[in-house]
């Protein structure tokens, strides 16, 4: 039993895409400040408003990314219900026909009680 709690625990998952674009900006941004660490002299070009520029920047990439999920949500969603209607629909189709077959039953048992008293009582000798 400890063996298959510890290999569950052990076992690892995919990693998403979006946390492999938040690594790989995360390097590039460490990247970036160690390379303004190193040569501090260097100066963006002067003239812009470089704090203004990064915060549109993350405020465009989070409205894109929050529209992206969005829409991926959406989709998921559609198609599950898509799924849930189609395997309702059988299943009301399973359950209709075992009512039939369960009515038919009944039916032909009744006709059968009916036609055993019908029938005259045999004399005994």
């Amino acid at each position: 039993m400890a063996n298959t709690l510890q290999k569950s625990k052990t076992k690892r998952k995919k990693t998403c895409a979006v946390c492999m674009r938040i690594r790989y900006f995360l390097i590039v941004a460490g990247m970036l400040l160690l390379a303004l660490w190193a040569r501090p002299d260097w100066r963006l070009p002067p003239g812009y408003d470089y704090s203004a520029i990064v915060g549109d920047l993350f405020l465009g990439a989070f409205v894109a990314v929050f529209v992206w999920k969005y829409w991926v949500y959406r989709r998921s969603r559609n198609q599950n219900g898509a799924d849930d209607a189609a395997a309702e629909d059988a299943s009301r189709e399973a359950r209709f026909e075992a009512l039939r077959r369960a009515a038919d039953a009944a039916e032909a048992e009744l006709a059968q009680r009916e036609s055993q008293a019908q029938k005259p009582a045999e004399p005994r000798v």
